[in-house]
Formats: structure tokens, sequence, C-alpha cells
């Protein structure tokens, strides 16, 4: 009998503590870390990886481009900082070769990449993006190897509706070489950084 009368009292606390503003107990809110909540900001910096299917050759053809990698991520200066990590991937098919016709060449309309983030302390899932943009450039391996990319988070749990600024840019240039003088690149590595503006 007693059990019964504790259940609707617990029942109605954490509603009267939210209603004052007050904080919940530990139990019943996330750790400021692996929270569910989106941060209103942040900046991204991690490594990338792409595969180039069929390999990228000087004659621009039909190519899936693929890529994954990972961040590690933090909340914008002068807000409270916070920190987690991330993995990424996401895949394009155009047409394109190892040579860049222009710097602002936009090869593809609309590239979707999803995010899935973790908390920093211990790993576990803590919610994801689908970010949904344009790229000035697929990576080429003419020596230019800054692609520019921007548009808005359109799906998930974290940052919809933002808009985010970002590029990529390749730790290896030496292929370049190899595609002038007739090779195929089916992958190379490099950095990617995303930035996420607030509302």
């Amino acid at each position: 009998m007693r059990m019964r009368a504790i259940l609707p009292v617990t029942a109605g606390v954490l509603p009267l503590l939210l209603m004052l503003g007050l904080p919940a107990p530990a139990s019943a809110s996330a750790s400021a870390d692996g929270a569910a909540t989106s941060p209103v900001t942040g900046t991204c910096i991690g490594q990338i990886h792409y595969t180039f299917d069929p390999p990228l050759r000087a004659t621009p053809r039909q190519t899936n481009t693929s890529w994954s990698g990972d961040y590690s991520c933090s909340t914008l200066p002068l807000i409270k900082t916070r920190t987690w990590h991330g993995t990424f991937k996401g895949s394009v098919k155009s047409v394109t070769g190892c040579l860049q016709a222009s710097p602002d060449q936009v090869l593809t309309p609309s590239i979707t990449e999803t995010d899935h983030w973790s908390a920093s302390k211990g790993g576990h899932p803590a919610g994801e993006s689908t970010l949904t943009g344009t790229i000035s450039t697929l990576p080429r391996e003419d020596g230019t190897r800054v692609a520019e990319w921007t548009g808005t988070v359109t799906g998930g749990t974290w940052f919809v509706g933002h808009h985010f600024n970002g590029n990529n840019i390749y730790s290896s240039l030496a292929d370049g070489k190899l595609c002038l003088a007739g090779g195929e690149i089916g992958h190379n590595d490099g950095t990617a950084v995303v930035t996420f503006l607030p509302l």
C-alpha cells in the first residue's frame, strides 16, 4: 500500500522542478557531455578518407565518391565549453576526374552526409545530424585541395535547422603528379572541418 502512495508523488516531482526552473535530479537528467540535447553551436575538426569508384583519372567519367571519418568537437568561444566526438559518412555520384576545370566549379548541387555524435566521456551515443549542402569542388588531385562546403542540417536530433560551413583539405598532394602522367587514383586522405552556426 505504501508503494502505491510513493509512485504518484515521485511522478509529480520532476515536472514541478522543471516548472520552477530547478535542476532535475542526476538520475533524471543526462550528464553535460552526454546530454541528448544539441549544443547551440560548435566546431569539429577531423580526419577524412575518400574512395573513388571507379578510380579518378584525367578524363572525367561517372564516379561514386564516398567519404568517412571522425571528428573531435567543441562549442565555439564565449559559450560554456562542451566537447563531444563524431563519426561521419556520405557518398555522391557525379561526372568527375582528377583535374579541376575551375577553382569555383560546383560539381554537384547537393551532397548529404550523416553524422553520429557521441559523448566525450564514456563514448555513448548522444545524437545525429543530416547535413545537406553544396560543395565547391569534389576532392581532386591537381594540387588545389581545398573543397568548401556550405548548407543546412536537414534532419537528425542535433543542430537541425542550423547552417554550417566546412572545408576538406587533402593531406597528400603528390598524387596529382600521378594523375597528370595518366595514372588513376582510388583513394586519398585528408582533414575535415565543419562549423555549426547559431540559429
